[in-house]
């Protein structure tokens, strides 16, 4: 039995994206005998392309079931089927995160109908659905919606088994690990699931050929082995060991593995994987006094390293509001919300790039020792990370409250980090967003005053 499957859903980053809408069609080979077609309410804002593209807006879902509650239904359903889409690899990632966020690991067999179509279709001009559909007279008649992306991958699909005279498909296809998910270190890996942290892959003579992170461990390592790519596949070949490093806070694995592409330099990984912030705020000298402008960062350095234009504007209006700052006196022109409201200019704005600088690292850090806390590996731990008028100077674990409160012994268990602004940066995005808390403020007093310098 083969459960066709086609989601819609919000988009963004890996790991952030929410199902909108959901259609299964359990297709026995020859007809199909059961189907499951559901908006989902995300909780999440859509995007306006997706509403643009799929014409799913947020009114439609206001009133349609939550995953959870659809949940038990899709399990049931595609219990001992084959999970079969159109770029397979996407629908599964985004269905088995859904489910890792009720603490429920979903494993099916999967196939993907574009390696196979590449296969037995040798020549098409594209292997997209809509490309396929016109060069093989499929009826594709509802384009970007679950049911009718998934109605033609079953018309796909029954070409495929058509095409198959010599039976690859269940004989070969389906009992490699892309469509098991099944690998050499599935085992090793199982209890990860919803771990947060980084792994190392190694080669045989034990060097680093890759580094990540991810706050769902097992799922981004398997994709590494499940994956059908060429790159990926010349990885599988190499790897012959994995260690995995839990870090219970997002925010430590992100700054870890930064610290380590730089260190290690392994060669699977790609140079943008060192920087996830790769948009910056900077300061210019114009004829209207100094503005800030917010673009992706090529050769300059930046005064400070964010993860969107949206997110650096965001940051700006607020420094503007704590000071009561007009925004046409501080952002370069089309920055400028639509609706700006009117502050009183000021005399006190920065007029140079130092006093940029330093006026920036006032707002964002307070004087003296400031303290932010995360989560650490295990339900009685927290990690924290030290920061001195500005500068992140490390991170340890701890228990209880008095070892935050005893600044000396906070010192001495302190891991030391690289001084180099991305670090800080990274920070400053976490602490921005609301992801880490400060629970230590600028009454305490340096390590030079306490008499304990670094």
């Amino acid at each position: 039995m083969y459960a066709v499957i086609d989601l819609e859903a919000t988009g963004g980053k890996p790991g952030e994206e929410r199902i909108i809408e959901v259609a299964i069609f359990m297709f026995d080979g020859r007809r199909i005998v059961d189907q499951f077609i559901t908006l989902v309410r995300p909780d999440v804002p859509i995007p306006p392309f997706v509403q643009k593209l799929t014409g799913i807006r947020e009114s439609d879902v206001q009133t349609a079931p939550r995953f959870h509650e659809i949940a038990k239904r899709i399990v049931q359903m595609t219990e001992g089927a084959v999970f079969v889409a159109h770029n397979a690899p996407f629908d599964y990632r985004i269905l088995r995160e859904e489910f890792t966020r009720l603490g429920f690991d979903y494993m099916r067999v999967v196939l993907d109908t574009i390696p196979l179509t590449e296969k037995f279709l040798p020549g098409m001009p594209s292997y997209g659905l809509s490309t396929l559909c016109t060069e093989l007279n499929i009826p594709h008649t509802r384009k970007h919606r679950a049911d009718g992306d998934a109605r033609a991958t079953v018309h796909l699909l029954q070409i495929l088994l058509d095409k198959d005279r010599e039976k690859f498909i269940e004989g070969v296809y389906l009992k490699q690990p892309a469509a098991t998910g099944q690998h050499k270190f599935s085992v090793q890996i199982e209890r990860y699931v919803k771990t947060i942290g980084l792994y190392y892959l190694f080669n045989a003579d034990g060097r680093v050929l890759y580094v990540g992170k991810s706050d769902q461990l097992r799922v981004r390592i398997d994709r590494h082995f499940l994956s059908t790519s060429d790159k990926a596949l010349a990885l599988q070949t190499e790897v012959a060991s994995i260690r995995v490093e839990e870090t219970g806070s997002i925010l430590l694995a992100d700054i870890l593995e930064h610290e380590e592409l730089k260190k290690l330099k392994p060669p699977y990984n790609q140079a943008k994987d060192k920087y996830r912030l790769r948009f910056g705020l900077f300061a210019i000298e114009t004829d209207r006094g100094l503005l800030w402008d917010v673009r992706g960062i090529q050769l300059e350095p930046p005064l400070l390293q964010v993860d969107s234009v949206a997110d650096g504007v965001a940051l700006l209006c607020r420094w503007a509001k704590s000071r009561n700052w007009n925004l046409a006196d501080l952002l370069v022109p089309r920055l400028l919300p639509r609706q700006t409201t009117e502050g009183r200019s000021r005399e006190d704005l920065p007029a140079t790039l130092a006093d940029a600088h330093q006026a920036l690292d006032s707002f964002l850090w307070p004087e003296g020792i400031a303290i932010y806390q995360d989560k650490g590996r295990d339900p009685g731990e927290k990690v924290v990370f030290v920061v001195d008028s500005g500068r992140l100077l490390g991170y340890a674990f701890v228990r209880l409250e008095q070892d935050v409160e005893d600044l000396p012994s906070l010192k001495n268990r302190l891991t030391l980090l690289s001084q180099v602004p991305y670090l800080r940066s990274l920070l400053a995005d976490y602490v921005q967003s609301q992801r880490v808390k400060m629970v230590r403020p600028d009454v305490l007093p340096t390590f030079d005053e306490d008499e304990n310098t670094f």
